[in-house]
C-alpha cells in the first residue's frame, strides 16, 4: 500500500514521509522475499543484467579517467587556426577519401595502434583532433588514449565526428 497524503499536511513534510513510506514498502520483507524468488526463477536473465551493468559502469569509469576531451567543430576549428593544430582523421582509407575535413591527415586508428604515427609525430605540444566516423566511435576514444600515452599533451576528438561536422554543413574535401 503506498503512502497517502493526509488533510492539513504541508508538502515538505509530506515529501520526507512519502519517501521514507516508499523505501520502507521497497525493502520490506515481503518485498524482498519477492525479489529472492524473482531471482531464483530468472537467474540466467539477472546475471547477464548484473554482466551488462558492470560492464557499464566499467567503460564509464575507463571515459572519466581517461580525461579525453570532446571538442565542438567550432572550437577544433579555432585550435587549428589559431593554436597551429591538427585534424587526424582515424578511419580508414575509403572513408577519408569519400570526405574529410581539409587539410586533415589521415592516420588510421590500426596505424596508431602499431605507433606509425610520422605525419604527426612533430604535433606533440599542439592541439590533436581526432576525428571518427560519430560520436559513438570507440576507435576514436582508443586512439586518444594511445596519443596521451605516447606523449602528446593536447589531444581531443571532434565531438560527434565526421558526421556531425557535416550536419553542421562545414566543408568536406574529396582531395588526398
Amino acid at each position: 500500500m503506498l503512502c497517502q497524503q493526509g488533510p492539513g499536511m504541508n508538502s515538505n513534510k509530506t515529501r520526507t514521509s512519502f519517501k521514507r513510506c516508499l523505501v520502507g514498502e521497497f525493502f520490506s520483507a515481503e518485498n524482498v522475499a519477492e525479489y529472492t524468488a524473482f531471482v531464483n526463477r530468472h537467474l540466467f536473465m539477472c546475471g547477464i543484467w548484473v554482466v551488462v551493468l558492470v560492464l557499464l559502469i566499467y567503460t564509464q569509469i575507463r571515459i572519466l579517467a581517461a580525461h579525453i576531451k570532446k571538442v565542438t567543430p567550432n572550437a577544433a576549428t579555432l585550435m587549428v587556426n589559431h593554436e597551429n593544430g591538427v585534424f587526424v582523421d582515424v578511419r580508414s582509407e575509403s572513408l577519408f577519401s569519400k570526405g574529410h575535413i581539409a587539410n586533415s591527415r589521415n592516420v588510421s586508428a590500426q596505424e596508431i595502434k602499431e605507433g606509425k604515427i610520422n605525419l604527426i609525430a612533430n604535433n606533440k605540444d599542439n592541439p590533436v583532433i581526432l576525428v571518427g566516423k560519430d560520436k559513438m566511435d570507440s576507435d576514436c576514444f582508443n586512439c586518444a588514449r594511445i596519443l596521451k600515452k605516447l606523449g602528446y599533451t593536447k589531444v581531443y576528438t571532434l565531438e560527434g565526428g565526421i558526421t556531425q561536422w557535416a550536419s553542421d554543413n562545414l566543408p568536406l574535401s574529396n582531395k588526398k
